[in-house]
């Protein structure tokens, strides 16, 4: 059964690159019927998901209701996952069997947890659409505990530290036993892509929330509440949260695309495929030739330049070269009123910071609402 008429774009995802892509092909009258297919009718905004742990936040307000929006810019909205993409007869594969045929495709469909081999087990942050389940799973485990839960999140990035801080707030606050938190990797310190006096500042805010950091464990094991490193160190935990290195969807290795050694879609600087052509890709799943981190503010900043390629396809233009920026602001969530501003080696914190994150947020999701 095919559910797209023939020469229709298809947009797998619903991520931050793709609901851009909606909003401006919606109202370019393309002539073309346009789907976007996600598994969720609701996507997340990835920046605002640590102030929803924090109690910042309510789920809509960090939600972007991909029906709604999809109806209002003329464009149909598919609630199903993709389980394959048949690249030499153009066709999406559903899990009913439905097949949808397309003319152009783009997946904008995130990253999946990616964890040591031989370790199985606790919390992933990502996928972070369906993040707000596994975390009502913590919040039980904090209220039935007779004694403090202990916890364990992976992870030195940003994302990190700050589930690590929001968890503390969050779970502190649902028992009368605080919780116990520690932040682990196998870097020497924390955040090591941001600068050094950013990475003092978190520094002390972990200090005042009492997380201890664990620099350099390197995490082989988790079995019966010991967290093992490579050196043999351990850690008595009740459950482990992640927060490192994503990976693709695995059914991306039989479609015959152009894939990097991780598995993720190889393509060119106009966000294309570098084996097909008619098909793009953003966001996490997106493997760009200048790489950059697995981080949304470089979706955000695709999905302009995706619309506009897709629609040049169309009209047999030239198609514009993507140029991710080489430094980055970071707005980090200290959980506590204040956040943490690091670009160029430069940083500041304080509730102003965290008042002009807000503010950034808010003006994010207020385009597609």
């Amino acid at each position: 059964m095919n559910e797209a008429t023939e020469g229709a774009i298809v947009l797998v995802g619903g991520g931050h690159a793709h609901v851009e892509v909606v909003r401006q092909l919606g109202s370019l009258a393309l002539d073309r019927e346009i789907v976007l297919v996600s598994p969720s009718r609701h996507t997340p905004y990835s920046g605002m998901l640590p102030g929803y742990i924090a109690g910042q936040y309510t789920f809509e307000d960090f939600h972007i209701d991909l029906a709604g929006l999809c109806e209002r810019c003329g464009v149909s909205f598919l609630e199903a996952a993709v389980t394959g993409i048949d690249p030499a007869h153009r066709r999406v594969s559903l899990p009913d069997g439905r097949i949808l045929d397309y003319a152009l495709l783009s997946l904008d469909i995130g990253s999946t947890p990616s964890l040591p081999e031989s370790v199985s087990g606790g919390v992933s942050v990502k996928p972070i659409a369906s993040f707000t389940e596994r975390l009502a799973r913590l919040d039980a485990l904090a209220t039935r505990q007779d004694e403090p839960l202990r916890l364990a999140v992976i992870g030195q990035g940003v994302a990190g530290v700050e589930v690590a801080l929001a968890l503390k707030h969050r779970l502190d606050g649902l028992t009368e036993h605080p919780v116990e938190i520690a932040l682990v990797g196998r870097a020497p310190v924390l955040i090591p892509e941001r600068g050094a006096l950013a990475r003092r500042i978190i520094a002390r805010a972990l200090e005042q929330a009492g997380i201890a950091h664990h620099p350099l464990f390197d995490v082989v094991g988790f079995d019966r509440g010991q967290l093992a490193a490579r050196d043999g160190r351990r850690l008595s935990v009740d459950e482990v949260v992640w927060t490192t290195s994503s990976g693709a969807a695995g059914w991306l290795t039989q479609t015959g695309l152009s894939l990097d050694s991780a598995g993720f879609i190889r393509v060119d600087e106009t966000l294309r495929s570098v084996s097909h052509p008619e098909i793009f890709a953003a966001g996490d799943i997106a493997s760009l030739p200048d790489p950059r981190p697995k981080a949304g503010v470089f979706a955000v900043r695709q999905g302009p330049i995706l619309a506009e390629n897709i629609g040049r396809t169309i009209a047999g233009q030239p198609l514009l070269h993507y140029r991710p920026q080489r430094a980055w602001l970071a707005l980090i969530s200290l959980a506590d009123g204040r956040a943490v501003a690091d670009k160029w080696g430069l940083a500041a914190s304080g509730q102003w910071v965290s008042a002009w994150k807000h503010r950034n947020d808010t003006d994010f999701l207020r385009r597609y609402r």
